[in-house]
């Protein structure tokens, strides 16, 4: 099945909802590897909201594309070139501190970008906006609080969150890397870069973690549908089954 995007809006859509069902994956690879049975069921709630929040968003895309896919053809018929989300959101889980300092990073820039939806002229968007931001705000909240406790707790535990945010952060720089899709459907895109640099900066000299100046990648773009290497790897688990049994239903 060949997917193909033709609206402008669509195009950009794809870029949030899968930035969300990517990250969504990877936070339910944790599902039971929790430090501690209260973390893992966040973890898995945080999961879940990501994985309804990319859902919702691929039900406006198919609704724009005039329904000539469906948001499982979206999630399970498409490979990773075709794929338009952040590398950041696709690293792997090396350790908690990597898990909380990604989520820090990708949640900061959530909430930026879903404020800025609420001006959207898609009013399908502005309504699921305003349920995201409840979600992203007590996500951005557990993610930020660990990172407190991460980063003044033990030296190991610095160390960790350092070393975190010392290999996260060379994921970051395409994010602001705005193009015309980004600035016809986002109200400031400038803004969203001073908003993420500020509390980014902020939180980390707080924490007692230092930026960096990290060696930008030298790879194309995830706009273009470019990844690292770890994105093939994670679809080749999540689209198995429907893959392998393409005519299977939940019995």
């Amino acid at each position: 099945m060949k997917i193909t995007i033709e609206n402008n809006e669509a195009k950009f859509l794809f870029r949030i909802a899968d930035t969300s069902l990517i990250l969504g994956q990877r936070l339910a690879e944790l599902c039971s590897k929790g430090p501690f049975l209260e973390e893992d069921i966040a973890l898995s709630n945080c999961s879940l909201d990501l994985f309804g929040r990319a859902e919702e968003l691929y039900k406006i895309i198919a609704s724009i594309e005039g329904n000539k896919f469906t948001p499982d053809d979206y999630v399970f018929r498409r490979n990773e070139r075709e794929y338009y989300n952040i590398k950041l959101v696709e690293q792997p889980n090396e350790d908690f501190a990597w898990t909380m300092a990604r989520q820090f990073m990708h949640d900061v820039w959530a909430k930026e970008v879903f404020t800025q939806l609420l001006s959207s002229k898609n009013q399908q968007l502005v309504g699921l906006s305003e349920k995201v931001l409840k979600e992203i705000e007590y996500s951005l909240i557990h993610s930020r609080d660990w990172l407190y406790r991460l980063g003044l707790g033990t030296e190991e535990s610095n160390s960790r969150t350092q070393a975190a945010f010392d290999h996260l952060l060379k994921y970051v720089e395409e994010i602001f890397n705005f193009d015309e899709l980004d600035k016809t459907y986002l109200t400031n895109v400038e803004n969203i870069e001073k908003v993420w640099q500020d509390e980014i900066n902020r939180v980390l000299s707080e924490i007692n973690v230092e930026r960096k100046e990290i060696q930008p990648l030298t790879m194309r773009d995830f706009r273009d549908g470019f990844h690292s290497e770890h994105i093939g790897h994670l679809l080749s688990i999540m689209q198995y089954l429907p893959r392998a049994y393409p005519e299977a239903k939940w019995s």
